[in-house]
């Protein structure tokens, strides 16, 4: 496992209030045999979305970021503030990646599984769509994400999984992406599409893991901004968020997280879900206790 020396500091996903909890839909909603799957090319309701985020116009990406906020500016002025610098830098990227459809890419590899896709009549709808949140540091880190819901009156469950693809953009990179760049772009979410249908279909018939080892983990694709203010900060690479880890290998692993869909970026709002990330992108991975 990787381990850091410095600090860690545990994100308190919401004041005084226990993080939903990801895990498998129950066994008495559907059984092996009986699941299928519908792809919608819509996005989550914004309840699932995180606070001060903003939708890219005309596309399934979903742009996270926390500059704006003061703490002269109070609560609510400074969340509108947030808000209003994010929905402006959505606008300023949708011509970039953004081309790039996730839906067709996500129904392609969920095909490959073998999974059932019924669009009239399934027991889950996939709404597959990309994270991308940019960081302290000026680089924009994106994430493919398949946001599942159960269907039927008996359903409520809902589930996230997320891939972290590996290159991170820097604003100028973004906003003028070479054709190599863009083949790069694709191959990876193309392999995140493959992984995440992997794990969604075996999460969906009971084959992964609810509990593992329970670590402390940390990305900056789930916080890539500092926490504080005054002048006294917490750096992004010092926070981790309770999970456990349900598998690795050399090269990935993969992670439950509980949390809230709609917090903001610094309540938690990326890191509910199951998450399959590198380990180089990892900058924190430790035992609890």
């Amino acid at each position: 496992m990787l381990a850091r020396p410095s600090l860690l500091v545990a994100v308190l996903m919401l004041g005084g209030c226990a993080a939903a909890p990801s895990s498998p839909p129950s066994s008495k909603i559907t059984t092996p045999e009986s699941v299928s799957i519908a792809v919608s090319d819509a996005l989550p309701a914004s309840g699932y979305l995180p606070e001060q985020s903003a939708v890219a116009p005309g596309t399934k990406y979903v742009v996270v970021q926390a500059s704006g906020g003061s703490l002269f500016l109070g609560p609510i002025l400074g969340s509108a503030n947030i808000s209003s610098k994010t929905k402006a830098m959505a606008e300023e990227v949708k011509g970039t990646v953004l081309s790039v459809d996730p839906e067709p890419v996500a129904l392609d590899a969920i095909l490959h599984t073998g999974l059932p896709v019924n669009e009239s009549s399934s027991t889950y709808t996939v709404k597959p769509f990309v994270f991308m949140q940019h960081c302290d540091d000026g680089k924009f880190r994106l994430s493919l994400v398949f946001h599942v819901q159960g269907n039927g009156a008996g359903s409520s469950w809902v589930g996230r999984y997320i891939y972290d693809l590996p290159t991170a953009y820097d604003d100028s990179r973004l906003k003028s992406m070479s054709p190599a760049d863009l083949a790069n772009y694709r191959a990876e979410l193309s392999a995140g599409a493959a992984a995440l249908s992997d794990l969604m279909q075996r999460d969906l018939k009971g084959e992964l893991p609810m509990k593992g080892t329970a670590v402390n983990f940390g990305s900056l694709y789930i916080m890539g901004v500092k926490m504080g203010g005054m002048g006294i900060y917490t750096q992004p690479q010092e926070i981790h968020f309770r999970g456990q880890l349900i598998e690795e290998t050399d090269s990935y692993v993969t992670v439950r997280l509980d949390g809230h869909m709609h917090n903001t970026l610094m309540g938690g709002g990326l890191a509910f879900g199951v998450h399959r990330t590198s380990r180089k992108l990892a900058h924190t991975l430790t035992p609890v206790g």
